[in-house]
């Protein structure tokens, strides 16, 4: 998980999760992956945006590095988890640069300068300005809509390009979300629906 913060619309600094306050500064090497945008794209950025999201490396691409790999006498990584996190991690920012790395934003932790209302609307203003949002992200009208779609992924879950365990299942309203709360470092806003 990464926190890409902009300031006026350029990156300024990239930090992992951590142990969720703390996290350890990896700006130099996610300049480096052009899945993520340097500058928004928009001509009236905002003052302040803290973006979250995850790091990934589509299984396909997985697979073609580490037979690139292997043929070059180097041993293979064991799972595209592991080398995405790796990768982001790395002491020199040219490793990173080629490992086939792409990133899914899901959150917006910090705005000063626009207002979203909701989660829906944090994700369309994201994709709005160049970040990649994931194609399966579903707005629900009913809990028997969000449980049926989670769990058509029960299914569906080998058919992705990336690993996934489950379904985060998050309420719309962000004054919904502010009220429930957090306890300890659990949302009561959000769910994650594990796959068995």
């Amino acid at each position: 998980s990464l926190s890409l913060t902009y300031e006026h619309g350029s990156l300024a600094t990239a930090a992992t999760r951590g142990d969720g306050n703390t996290g350890e500064d990896v700006t130099a090497n996610v300049r480096t992956i052009r899945a993520i945008p340097l500058k928004l794209m928009t001509e009236n950025p905002p003052i302040l945006l803290e973006v979250r999201g995850e790091v990934y490396m589509p299984r396909d691409l997985f697979e073609q590095m580490n037979r690139a790999r292997l043929e070059a006498g180097e041993t293979s990584f064991a799972n595209p988890r592991n080398a995405a996190a790796g990768a982001v991690r790395q002491l020199d920012p040219r490793i990173t640069a080629e490992r086939p790395l792409r990133l899914y934003v899901y959150a917006i932790g910090h705005l000063e300068g626009a207002v979203v209302e909701t989660q829906w609307e944090a994700l369309e203003y994201l994709k709005a300005l160049g970040f990649a949002v994931n194609p399966d992200a579903r707005l629900c009208a009913s809990l028997d809509e969000v449980l049926a779609y989670a769990e058509t992924w029960m299914d569906r879950r080998d058919q992705l390009n990336y690993e996934a365990d489950g379904v985060v299942i998050k309420l719309n309203r962000f004054d919904v979300q502010q009220r429930l709360g957090i306890v300890g470092n659990a949302p009561r806003w959000a769910i994650a629906y594990k796959f068995p």
